[in-house]
Parts: C-alpha cells; structure tokens; sequence
C-alpha cells in the first residue's frame, strides 16, 4: 500500500510517499500537521489527542494558506493502523 499522505490526519501530500507501511513505521519521520512520529505515536489514542486539543498544527508555518481540515481528513487511512487481515 503506497502511503501519500500522513495516515493519523491526511496532511500531504507528502514530499516523499512511503511504499508501504513498513517503511513508513521504520522511518521515525513526524508529521508537520498532528506532530505524530510515525512507529511511535500513529495509533488511535494519539489520533484522539490531536482531535481534543483543536487539530492544532505543529508546525503551524508549514500550514498552507486556504487549508481546511475537512479537506485534509478526506486522506486519512481508517482505521489506523489497519486491522490485519484474517
């Protein structure tokens, strides 16, 4: 699965897609947008943190001008981490 945009939030996309999950979990890289360290913080409560505390940017200069979150949402990966399959 190529991954194109942060999975927790769907901020992207990203400069350099992940060619699968693997690769995005092994590379520690943390989003500019929910501030997630991938391997680390993708997983659903820190997901549900980002959404208490208002969506705040952790880069807030990283956020595009125009951007809305409602659109951003639209390339979130649901449910995150995907549920193996049986």
């Amino acid at each position: 699965m190529k991954i194109e945009y942060c999975p927790l939030c769907g901020w992207g996309p990203l400069e350099k897609p992940y060619e699968s999950m693997e690769e995005l979990w092994f590379s520690y890289d943390i989003c500019d947008c929910c501030g997630c360290e991938y391997g680390l913080d993708d997983n659903e409560p820190y997901y549900e943190k980002w959404v208490s505390e208002g969506c705040r940017w952790l880069y807030p200069e990283a956020k595009p001008t125009g951007w809305r979150l409602q659109d951003q949402l639209q390339h979130q990966i649901r449910p995150w981490p995907p549920n193996p399959l049986t």
